[in-house]
């Protein structure tokens, strides 16, 4: 079930860590927000798994427009996308 959507951007960049460390991705201890996605082995697989993921967790689906290498670079810029569709939504 999709979490209420008051989250901030510190908070949306923990569920992303959490669901990109423990579900998709083989991360080490020194990955973090600024990590680069497709250096840590982000594919386009493992996006759709990730946009499946955060329609689950946070019930955002995002726009095709939305899919592309800079948004998903790393947790930082999707978190704050997240952001911009999560006030999107409220209004």
């Amino acid at each position: 079930m999709a979490e209420q959507n008051h989250l901030d951007l510190a908070e949306l960049e923990g569920g992303l860590t959490e669901l990109i460390s423990g579900n998709l991705l083989e991360t080490g201890p020194s990955f973090n927000a600024n990590s680069n996605l497709y250096e840590a082995g982000l594919d386009s697989m493992a996006i759709m798994q990730l946009l499946l993921l955060i329609e689950q967790k946070f019930g955002i689906m995002l726009p095709e427009s939305d899919l592309s290498r800079e948004n998903f670079n790393d947790i930082r810029s999707l978190a704050r996308l997240l952001e911009k569709r999560l006030v999107a939504q409220q209004q």
